[in-house]
């Protein structure tokens, strides 16, 4: 009798994958890296993401048919400057790799598709970085 975590998942679906992957992610950034030089670089995106989660998750509501929404969004690397001598020339916004959207519509196909066009356009992502799904009542 195989009890490994695979064997387990392979019944229960891809949304289940998904939420031990994500989860692992979670696990994995935050075992990565205590403190240091680069901490405040840290809490300067976790008050990042935590605002671009809260602004994205309110303009979500705002669609027809999408109710309560909470939103999760991973970056494949915080803010980027480039620098010529000791000048910084330009600086660049955390760049987004993953939105999750879990919302009282999420079961609707047209409000995921919604907002799954909606979250592609503001990030400049493709739809397999999307995930859109049902709040748990």
């Amino acid at each position: 009798m195989d009890n490994s975590i695979i064997s387990r998942l392979k019944g229960k679906g891809k949304y289940a994958a998904i939420a031990v992957v994500a989860l692992l992610g979670i696990l994995l950034l935050s075992l990565s890296g205590g403190g240091g030089d680069d901490a405040p670089e840290k809490d300067a995106l976790i008050e990042y993401r935590e605002r671009m989660e809260s602004e994205v998750s309110e303009l979500c509501e705002s669609v027809d048919g999408v109710g309560r929404c909470r939103v999760f969004i991973t970056f494949a690397r915080g803010e980027a400057s480039t620098y010529k001598g000791s000048t910084v020339i330009e600086t660049r916004p955390p760049l987004v790799m993953g939105v999750t959207v879990v919302c009282e519509g999420g079961d609707s196909e047209r409000v995921k598709g919604e907002l799954v066009r909606m979250i592609c356009a503001m990030f400049d992502i493709g739809t397999n970085r999307v995930a859109v799904m049902k709040l748990n009542s």
